[in-house]
């Protein structure tokens, strides 16, 4: 009768054992030895920046008689590597036009927006006794679905009006863009920059034109 309760109080001591190595091994925090070289690799994988960066850029600033034309662009980028990063752009243009017609004159504003794809590469970046100037060149590729808004115009050149005669009305197209461009880019991880940029899918009905430039700021890529 003896020999019943040793084996009870082994067993009790076995299922203590697995329970405590199991819960080293499945837990959510991987038990790492200090000291060790994944520990080091834990360690600076813990202590590595973020790959994620974000920016705002402002371009398409121009003013044509009594047009003015603004952009705002904020967008978000990962960068796959510290010379290249890949992102998303929301594209958003102000327009604001004044006219003279037979009702008076009216002011036409409209916005227009594109969710908008790009890379970035700065090929300099790492090479060998390259300067801060030589380091900060970089080239960029987007692709933009635009939606432009603008306003309504006859067979004639005539802007369209509302019957009442008080709003000029809006037409909407969808237009496709392919930019690709250069800049410069100065610091790290705060960064300001300028670019030009060139539109590979114009053509002369398109109402924006194919150059476009760009100042702005990015962080982290």
């Amino acid at each position: 009768m003896r020999v019943f309760p040793r084996i009870i109080f082994v067993a009790i001591l076995a299922f203590s054992a697995f329970l405590q190595a199991d819960a080293q091994t499945t837990g959510k925090k991987k038990f790492v030895r200090p000291g060790t070289e994944e520990a080091k690799k834990e360690e600076e994988k813990a202590n590595a920046p973020s790959k994620w960066g974000f920016g705002i850029n402002l371009g398409n600033i121009g003013f044509a008689g009594n047009a003015v034309n603004i952009g705002l662009d904020p967008n978000v980028a990962y960068r796959i590597t510290d010379a290249f990063a890949a992102g998303f752009m929301l594209k958003m243009n102000y327009y604001n036009a004044k006219y003279q017609t037979t009702s008076g004159n009216l002011t036409y504003t409209a916005f227009d927006w594109g969710p908008t794809l790009f890379a970035r590469v700065k090929p300099l970046l790492k090479m060998e006794d390259a300067t801060p100037f030589m380091q900060g060149i970089f080239f960029q590729g987007e692709y933009e679905r635009s939606y432009v808004s603008r306003e309504q115009i006859d067979a004639f050149g005539n802007v369209q009006i509302s019957d009442d005669g008080k709003k000029i009305l809006t037409e909407v197209t969808l237009e496709h863009y392919l930019y690709v461009g250069a800049g410069l880019s100065s610091g790290y991880p705060f960064s300001s920059f300028i670019s030009f940029h060139y539109n590979l899918l114009d053509k002369p009905e398109l109402s924006r034109l194919p150059f476009t430039y760009r100042i702005g700021f990015t962080w982290n890529y």
